[in-house]
């Protein structure tokens, strides 16, 4: 993995990356330079809009910017989906188990695979 997450400690990490490698399509570079990873961080941390004293703009921003990362994520596991499928050629059972913790997800991870080839542009 060429993206970095150095723990420097004391609640702090450097992280680093190739911008053309990496981040060809610039979405690390705009997490970092617009605060919008701030925001996502705190949301994965669950820090409430009440807890960081939030004013209704600065909510509605953190909910937008938490949200778009998560359409991003999506999209890139169902992407990343279709390569465990077509490229390792991994069973649903095996790929169910891996992304959603229980082989039972098969017909879910099917349904995150036919995603994944709409996001490619790949026909099924």
């Amino acid at each position: 993995m060429s993206v970095t997450v150095t723990n420097t400690g004391g609640g702090r990490a450097e992280i680093s990356w190739d911008p053309e490698t990496d981040d060809p399509h610039g979405h690390l570079a705009k997490l970092v330079e617009h605060d919008h990873l701030a925001y996502i961080l705190e949301a994965i941390g669950g820090v409430t809009f009440e807890e960081r004293e939030s004013t209704e703009e600065q909510a509605l921003a953190a909910a937008r910017h938490t949200s778009e990362a998560a359409r991003l994520l999506d999209r890139r596991s169902a992407t990343q989906t279709v390569e465990l499928h077509d490229r390792y050629k991994l069973g649903w059972k095996r790929i169910a188990l891996a992304v959603r913790g229980t082989a039972d997800a098969q017909s879910s991870i099917r349904r995150k695979y036919e995603s994944g080839l709409r996001h490619l542009g790949i026909n099924s």
